[in-house]
């Protein structure tokens, strides 16, 4: 849980954000001998530093179309700019991190559109940090839940802006998928049979709710509610900021 770890390249995650992923990390690694990571935004490469340097972690693959901008959702804000992003300047930076394996690393330059998932291996956890709209971080959502088989992790970033995909997601998806909050903005859906992380140690204290709530909330179907009520809450804030 030590968020050194992503001192090497930067990344645009908070120090809550670190330490929900690192808990995911060591959360999905517990569960079996290694595991298998799939990233949807890349950029510098700023989260994938952890698990190219991660020996538990066997395979990471990672989709990035590289554009200079990307539409985007956030209030105010129509379209995103990624200057210098680029797969060869991101490989650059992480050549520089501490132990990094990059023989386990795959890059795919393509959105998920455009791509067969069957022509990937199974991962047990993604990370959805892409084009923050709607429409493509609910067809990122629907790449990895075929990729995965309909079974593994999936974390979303930046839930504030993606957060009514993620609820989209869950009312198509079967009845038991679950699905929490960590700090300080990442989501998380578990597909199919995959074991729970909300008894994991590490999992807990990164969680927005009590463990209980969240368990109470999937087993009666309620967790897109309290998505909603937390969308609302949001967006109300931002509206007494004058964002």
């Amino acid at each position: 849980m030590d968020t050194s770890l992503f001192s090497y390249v930067e990344s645009q995650t908070s120090e809550d954000d670190r330490r929900s992923l690192l808990a995911l990390y060591n959360g999905v690694a517990a569960g079996a001998s290694s595991f298998s990571y799939l990233e949807i935004g890349s950029h510098l490469g700023g989260t994938l530093q952890v698990v190219v340097a991660d020996p538990r972690c066997t395979r990471v693959m990672s989709i990035d179309p590289r554009p200079q901008w990307t539409p985007d959702d956030r209030p105010g804000t129509p379209r995103f700019e990624y200057r210098a992003s680029t797969k060869e300047r991101m490989l650059e930076l992480l050549r520089n991190v501490p132990d990094a394996d990059l023989s386990k690393l795959e890059t795919f330059e393509a959105s998920t559109e455009d791509l067969a998932p069957g022509a990937f291996v199974r991962p047990d956890l993604c990370f959805i940090d892409g084009e923050h709209t709607h429409r493509a971080a609910l067809r990122d959502a629907r790449f990895c839940r075929t990729v995965m088989q309909g079974a593994g992790i999936i974390a979303f970033h930046d839930f504030d802006i993606v957060g009514q995909a993620i609820s989209d997601f869950l009312r198509e998806t079967p009845r038991h998928t679950r699905g929490y909050f960590l700090s300080s903005n990442v989501f998380v859906v578990e597909l199919g049979s995959v074991p729970s992380l909300l008894g994991d140690a590490n999992i807990q204290q990164q969680l927005r709710i009590a463990p209980v709530v969240w368990t109470a909330a999937n087993h009666l179907g309620a967790v897109r509610w309290l998505i909603a009520a937390d969308v609302w809450r949001r967006r109300r804030a931002d509206k007494a900021a004058g964002n």
